[in-house]
């Protein structure tokens, strides 16, 4: 019986799941630790990524069930939806300069952690983006498959790579290209896998430093779901402590 295409797809994002475990751990366990940190520091954790990977970031910001000092850095002209378009946001990619402005429109404080994720880390965006966030004092977390990063030439005119230049790198272990799954010679495979395997790195870690937080005598700051009793009082709290200019979450 030949396995359907849907199930080798399950089956193939969760070997990129075993890969993630068996060598990224010590990773992980180190990315948060400089988080739990961070939270215990009241700093906040920014996060940022641009085409698809905008929405890994998205999905860490302002979300039930997810942690409260996290501010996506969010451009519309960097998505692949409301507004803008691939052919934009590939334009702004390699747009030197952007970074900064863009960055400038935050409130980023020494001291703080940049998340950037990016499958290949080689665009002037991200790399100066990690230039910038480290001039101001940050440590820069990278979420990027080291394998096409280390194939590929960068595209900044340092010359540098986003792996380069974190001080820590979490290897998404994806397979050069994010499709897994082929057709037929000579066509482009499908079923790509970053989104769903970086939501679940970048979860693991919140996951990780909540239970920290909780262990070491701290009520970890949660967004509850708008549609639970208790919503409005818990989340209007959190807030008036992380909003404003910190998170843009009104």
């Amino acid at each position: 019986m030949t396995l359907s295409a849907g199930i080798e797809y399950f089956q193939k994002v969760t070997s990129v799941f075993e890969k993630v475990l068996a060598s990224q751990s010590e990773v992980i366990e180190e990315a948060s630790n400089w988080i739990t940190d961070l939270f215990k520091r009241d700093g906040v954790l920014h996060v940022f990524g641009t085409g698809h990977s905008h929405m890994i970031a998205e999905d860490l910001f302002y979300r039930a069930g997810g942690l409260a000092p996290i501010n996506a850095i969010l451009d519309i002209n960097l998505t692949m939806h409301g507004g803008g378009s691939p052919d934009r946001e590939m334009k702004i990619n390699r747009l030197e300069g952007y970074s900064r402005i863009l960055l400038g429109n935050y409130d980023m404080r020494p001291g703080e952690i940049l998340i950037l994720i990016s499958r290949s880390g080689i665009n002037p965006i991200i790399v100066e983006m990690a230039m910038t966030a480290k001039e101001m004092g940050m440590q820069v977390i990278a979420l990027t498959n080291v394998s096409q990063s280390q194939s590929l030439a960068s595209k900044d005119s340092s010359g540098k790579k986003l792996v380069e230049l974190a001080d820590l790198v979490i290897d998404s272990c994806l397979e050069i290209g994010d499709g897994c799954i082929p057709i037929a010679e000579g066509l482009p495979m499908v079923g790509p896998q970053a989104t769903v395997v970086c939501c679940a790195i970048l979860n693991s870690i919140m996951a990780e430093v909540a239970v920290r937080m909780y262990r070491d005598g701290l009520i970890p700051p949660v967004w509850v779901s708008a549609n639970l009793p208790e919503a409005n009082e818990k989340n209007a709290r959190l807030r008036e402590k992380f909003g404003g200019r910190r998170l843009r979450t009104s």
